[in-house]
């Protein structure tokens, strides 16, 4: 009986939230604000060290994620900040709105609970590794390979070689061109001397 009351009270409790209001407009629930922090236009130099030791001042900082370009790893001038306690998120981010610093005009902002993605602090509190793609790339094509290695790549070269050179020939182009099978180097040929 107990949990019957209960649930009907909380039935009749919702009910009265969703009844519209004064304007009859229906009543919509507030997003509650988080702990976490938006500052855009940061400017040059002002990287996860520098944010961890600016806003520090207002309150512990729990996670700084400064948003960084995967490919050359600079920056992308916007971060993330994960303060303690909502409060102190709030007067950062009132305190740091507007702020100019190096030319640059902050924007700051506290998120509300549906922005927060679950993978928005993803590598946070780390320093961003830049991966040497172009490094990386040149030693696979550079490596040393095995002859049968060396053998495959020009058989299948050759094969594309002659494909091409049938497409040439079905659109009616007269096109001349040394196949690539004709500037192969010859196998060496055992000479035998009387």
């Amino acid at each position: 009986m107990v949990k019957r009351r209960k649930s009907e009270a909380s039935a009749a409790a919702a009910a009265d939230d969703d009844a519209p209001g004064p304007s009859g407009q229906q009543h919509v629930a507030a997003d509650p604000l988080t702990a976490v922090v938006y500052v855009g236009h940061l400017p040059h130099g002002f990287y996860e060290d520098e944010l961890l030791g600016f806003f520090s001042q207002f309150g512990k900082l729990v996670r700084v994620r400064l948003s960084r370009s995967k490919k050359t790893a600079k920056p992308k001038h916007y971060a993330f900040l994960e303060f303690q306690h909502a409060d102190v998120a709030q007067i950062a981010a009132e305190t740091m709105d507007g702020y100019f610093m190096f030319k640059q005009k902050l924007s700051c902002r506290v998120l509300k609970q549906s922005e927060v993605h679950p993978q928005l602090f993803k590598g946070a509190n780390r320093k961003f590794k830049k991966v040497p793609w172009k490094k990386i790339e040149a030693e696979r094509v550079n490596k040393d390979r095995t002859p049968e290695e060396a053998a495959a790549r020009t058989a299948a070269l050759i094969r594309k070689d002659k494909a091409r050179a049938k497409r040439i020939a079905a659109a009616g182009i007269e096109y001349e061109y040394e196949p690539l099978e004709a500037q192969r180097p010859r196998k060496a040929q055992k000479t035998t001397f009387n």
